[in-house]
């Protein structure tokens, strides 16, 4: 586990240990005790492949058991990322936002313990375990703000970023055509509350509220055709 380099510093609630061996399974074992919630928010991440991988399949693991995510993340970190893991979490209920406010990188699990730690190329790297509530409570705080203060993952996506199904790009160009739902869901030949459920699923994944803001978003990322989808046979 958490191999400590302050032993001290324990009882003040913040200890710091190393970066090396199995940190990133330390920190992801920390994650997946998440009661409640987790706030991840990465500006400047490690070289460690491992770090990315398991994020990944802890975020799943925790989306699956129905917790909160928040997902922040700074523009140079997104563009180092696969987009896809992403778009599923976004799928799954992830909420995540994007910013160019100077952050700090720091995990926080239900308001009870912290990890801050450097990124790539720091010159003295560190790593702290936080437990001190008033510490906390400013921590969480901050990267609430600094969440709140950020733009949807959307718009820092482009066409190629946002991969649909060729049932999903007939459902946007049927709500583009203003169709109501009973006529779009006949014309594609599907039952009413499946055209709905991909409605739904478009909001999602465009990040957006709203079926006029799926039409705009979808324009913006050139996924409207501009040929009509053929009328299905009765």
């Amino acid at each position: 586990m958490m191999q400590r380099q302050q032993t001290g510093a324990l009882a003040t609630g913040i200890v710091r240990f190393s970066q090396e061996g199995h940190w990133d399974q330390d920190v992801h074992h920390l994650l997946r005790h998440a009661r409640r919630e987790a706030v991840v928010a990465v500006s400047n991440p490690t070289h460690s492949r491992d770090h990315l991988r398991l994020g990944q399949v802890v975020v799943d693991d925790l989306l699956a058991a129905g917790k909160q995510v928040r997902l922040l993340y700074s523009p140079d970190y997104l563009e180092l990322r696969d987009r896809r893991p992403l778009l599923r979490h976004s799928s799954q209920g992830a909420q995540i936002r994007v910013t160019d406010n100077d952050f700090h990188n720091v995990l926080i699990i239900d308001r009870t313990v912290a990890v801050l730690w450097s990124g790539a190329g720091a010159d003295h790297p560190y790593a702290y375990l936080v437990r001190e509530p008033a510490l906390l409570r400013a921590l969480h705080q901050f990267a609430l703000l600094s969440w709140q203060s950020g733009h949807g993952l959307a718009g820092h996506l482009d066409t190629a970023d946002v991969e649909i199904t060729p049932t999903a790009r007939a459902v946007l160009n049927t709500l583009n055509l203003g169709l109501i739902d009973e006529a779009a869901a006949r014309r594609l030949g599907m039952s009413l509350r499946s055209y709905r459920r991909h409605i739904a699923e478009l909001m999602i994944r465009l990040e957006v509220r709203s079926r006029f803001q799926i039409g705009v978003r979808a324009a913006q990322l050139g996924l409207l055709d501009d040929t009509p989808h053929p009328v299905a046979s009765p």
